[in-house]
């Protein structure tokens, strides 16, 4: 393939994914989740160098990148999902969230239309960009997964096993039938861990109302927004898939992510 054919394939694939973006949303989801995912974004640079098979290799840098990403979940028992829009940026800051948001509203992902629920993590920048577009139309769900996974990371001294009731009794505490219900699971939770787990119980109950804003939902959108086994799913396909792109590689150990299907 020449030089010219493949310039060619380029501004074609550039010209549709501008479309994509523009391309009205007829089939809104009832919730979305809203995350990010850090990579390294690999490019040539020039000179060679021996690997430790003595063979030449061109040297590589990576820059730091995030791609936000809102993933639509469909409530009507088929288990649906799907990436409605994304967004490359260099940090999760307001701006870039804003843009992305601001085309889903523009796309047609509104109240009016079917949306019920936002899921998102604790990041500022996303938070603002919300607000901004969506006010306080909506419910915003704080992300159980992020949250669940930053009190396990906060605990001290206990090991796999000493960590599994620990985690299991944390959980139970979103299994409540109420919001009242929640908040007294967890009160005893945090009488009984925080002698042993202080800084543990306190990210837990940082902003914990946040995390249970579900409970005004009805329904399977609750079991949807409220259930994290389709974005741990999910999480694992997008990182499969990105691991097969060359030029990608995760961010750190524990990157964060949203899906793909």
């Amino acid at each position: 393939m020449g030089l010219r054919t493949i310039n060619e394939r380029i501004n074609q694939l550039e010209a549709r994914l501008a479309q994509v973006h523009r391309e009205p949303i007829e089939d809104v989801p009832a919730v979305v989740q809203l995350d990010g995912i850090w990579l390294s974004m690999q490019t040539q640079q020039d000179g060679l160098y021996e690997d430790s098979r003595q063979r030449k290799r061109r040297r590589t840098s990576g820059k730091r990148i995030v791609v936000l990403v809102a993933l639509g979940l469909w409530t009507d028992g088929s288990g649906k999902r799907h990436i409605l829009d994304w967004e490359i940026a260099d940090q999760e800051e307001q701006a870039a969230w804003e843009r992305l948001v601001q085309r889903l509203w523009e796309r047609g992902v509104k109240v009016e239309t079917g949306l019920q629920a936002l899921v998102r993590d604790g990041t500022e920048g996303l938070e603002q960009a919300l607000d901004y577009v969506y006010g306080s139309a909506l419910v915003q769900q704080h992300c159980i997964f992020h949250k669940l996974r930053n009190v396990s990371n906060k605990c001290v001294g206990l090991d796999r096993e000493g960590k599994k009731p620990f985690m299991e009794q944390a959980a139970a505490v979103y299994q409540a039938a109420s919001a009242s219900e929640a908040r007294v699971r967890l009160a005893a939770f945090a009488e009984h861990w925080r002698p042993t787990q202080p800084q543990a119980v306190a990210t837990f109950e940082r902003e914990f109302e946040q995390t249970i804003r579900y409970y005004a939902l009805q329904g399977i959108v609750r079991e949807v927004v409220r259930t994290t086994s389709r974005l741990e799913r999910t999480n694992r396909e997008l990182r499969r898939k990105f691991r097969q792109v060359g030029c990608f590689s995760p961010w750190g150990q524990y990157p964060r992510t949203v899906s793909t299907d």
